[in-house]
């Protein structure tokens, strides 16, 4: 170790006397965090730890060197600093007496996740994992170290945005990377321009995955949520996360590159939506782009373009100019040219001037419609006055319907008439100012709402809902299929309304579980209504604590409705046994499979356990 006398800023050769490194001004002795490692420190016999470059709360990033093949490597310790902790002055992380069974189910995800990683090392796009180890009561997983720069200082060196034909060049391996990514059943949760890095050869790499706690609020873990980028559903952990989670993410992106500016962050959009589309920023955005991009940000998952497939096809789709094949959804719209108002003359001519005046004819047939239209206005009038005011009385202008009185007779009162202003999807009767037991409502039709909105909202204050659910396949659930109150009905203050609310439809297809921990594929049923049982698998094949397999292949239908319950089989790897003396004594040093891909570098230890200790 003594022969590499290195910068642990950068990792570069470094002068015997020199005190500052002249690459990255780091100064020798500088202080570190007590939390994480100390630069110097050796991990595996062969890693040399330099300067923390990053942490979150599943886990710290290094600077490191790799001593075998002479060259700097990434290394990422898992560090949850909320369940753990490190004294100052050792290596050796002590994990929290009441926090184990988090720390160590973390672990495994941790762990899981890094070994699916390591088997996308073909994938030119995307750092992924070259080596693994267990030391200090954790885990560590080796990357390779990237020269270049994030996006977010690609994008201050040119201007702060890129064009759209920029982006077409620069994304495509990109898109196909986390479209790959996906199929192999994980969600990267943290894509921003901080973990798209530009290498000095002007590619683009994926980096920073981590587990699904760390990207989401309210967990067990300090939350890494990059503000503008992250979805709606990353801000409440009782929400589904899945691909059109990273359509999120990417969509946020797109729109900070092509215009500049960060979009709202989620939450503040929940309660107030005024992100502006980005060709209304940036007018040289191509429309559909700018469009797709929207769609893309939609706050609703289920409303959200679902896929990157789905994405990209929809950005670089080009409509067909002349065509007369139209979708059913499309509308067409037909250029009719300016016509000129002057009225050419020639030599010779007989053509009528442009400022010839209107024949007779024509001018009684205008005076004798202005009569009409005045007669029936006065005609209307007259008709009003004739009404009682109650029955006169309109509701507020937010409800857009009108409250009728069912007494009869004038009251000599003064009536004002108010135009009802449009009325919004929640609105299904009129609030109204008048308090006497008179008023009569007008029901609209409430059908294909969401019940939830329609029970809460005031403008239904007047009515007593009394919900039925059932299951219908045709209504999505907590939709209203059903009002025993018709549309345009009258009824009084108080009335009740039965309302039949979906429960979803009766047979659900289910779900993948492709490396998915038992935590993450219950909360997937529970959230698609499914039942279901657990029982414990022994095998060698799955990680611990991850579905082995289910009852039921995924993609075939279950009823739910017949309350038809799926068994969900969750791995548990059998016990290793001990070797005895003589085994221990006969047994070959173990061979090291050289990569396929690095052929200096071991493969991940699927047999390897962490061993983790509890300190008092």
């Amino acid at each position: 170790m003594e022969r590499f006398n290195l910068c642990y800023g950068c990792m570069n050769p470094l002068g015997e006397d020199a005190e500052i490194c002249p690459d990255c001004g780091y100064r020798v002795g500088a202080p570190h965090l007590p939390s994480y490692l100390a630069p110097g420190v050796t991990l595996n016999d062969r890693y040399l730890v330099g300067k923390l470059k990053s942490y979150n709360g599943e886990s710290a990033c290094y600077i490191a060197f790799d001593k075998i093949t002479e060259s700097k490597v990434l290394i990422k310790e898992y560090m949850p600093d909320t369940l753990c902790t490190r004294e100052k002055g050792s290596s050796v992380i002590k994990v929290n007496p009441d926090s184990m069974p988090q720390y160590k189910t973390f672990l495994s995800e941790f762990v899981e996740l890094n070994k699916v990683l390591s088997k996308m090392r073909t994938l030119n796009h995307i750092n992924a994992a070259i080596d693994m180890f267990g030391d200090n009561n954790t885990a560590y997983v080796v990357f390779s170290w990237l020269d270049g720069m994030t996006m977010s200082e690609y994008l201050r060196m040119n201007a702060g945005e890129l064009s759209w034909e920029e982006v077409k060049k620069l994304f495509p391996p990109i898109f196909t990377t986390l479209s790959l990514v996906h199929n192999a059943g994980l969600v990267h949760r943290g894509i921003s321009p901080e973990n798209i890095i530009v290498t000095d050869k002007g590619e683009l790499k994926l980096t920073g995955f981590c587990i699904a706690d760390a990207r989401t609020a309210n967990t067990e873990l300090a939350s890494e949520l990059y503000n503008g980028y992250a979805a709606p559903e990353q801000y409440n952990s009782s929400n589904w996360q899945g691909t059109w989670t990273d359509v999120y993410g990417i969509s946020a992106l797109l729109y900070r590159i092509l215009t500049g500016v960060v979009p709202t962050e989620a939450t503040s959009r929940l309660s107030s939506d005024n992100l502006i589309e980005p060709a209304g920023l940036n007018r040289n955005i191509p429309s559909n782009v700018s469009k797709v991009i929207m769609n893309g940000l939609n706050l609703s998952g289920e409303m959200r373009i679902q896929t990157i497939t789905e994405l990209v096809t929809q950005l670089f789709e080009q409509p067909e100019y002349g065509s007369k094949r139209l979708s059913s959804s499309s509308t067409q719209t037909i250029s009719i040219p300016r016509q000129s108002t002057a009225v050419r003359s020639h030599s010779g001519s007989r053509g009528k001037s442009a400022a010839e005046p209107i024949s007779r004819h024509r001018l009684f047939v205008l005076i004798m419609a202005v009569i009409l239209i005045v007669g029936l206005f006065f005609l209307g009038m007259i008709m009003i006055i004739s009404l009682d005011d109650n029955s006169s009385s309109f509701g507020t202008p937010d409800s857009g319907l009108a409250a009728i009185s069912d007494t009869g007779g004038l009251t000599g009162e003064t009536t004002t008439l108010s135009a009802p202003a449009p009325m919004e999807q929640t609105t299904t009767t009129a609030a109204t100012t008048a308090a006497d037991n008179g008023i009569v409502y007008v029901m609209n039709d409430i059908t294909g709402k969401s019940y939830d909105l329609i029970s809460k909202s005031d403008a239904n204050s007047s009515l007593v809902f009394k919900p039925e659910y059932e299951y219908n396949d045709e209504f999505g659930k907590g939709l209203i299929f059903y009002q025993s109150i018709p549309k345009n009905e009258t009824y009084k203050d108080g009335t009740e309304i039965l309302v039949k609310v979906s429960l979803g439809p009766k047979y659900i297809e289910i779900p993948d579980y492709l490396a998915l921990s038992k935590k993450d594929y219950f909360a997937k049923l529970n959230e698609l209504g499914i039942k279901y049982e657990e029982q414990e698998l022994e095998t060698e094949d799955t990680l611990e604590g991850y579905v082995a397999k289910t009852s039921k292949e995924p993609g075939e239908k279950i009823d739910v409705e017949a309350g038809e319950t799926l068994t969900v089989y969750v791995a548990k790897n059998p016990p290793k046994p001990e070797p005895t003396e003589t085994e221990t004594e006969a047994a070959p040093p173990p061979l090291i499979e050289e990569d396929p891909f690095e052929g200096f570098i071991p493969p991940f230890p699927e047999d390897e356990d962490i061993i983790i200790t509890i300190y008092d």
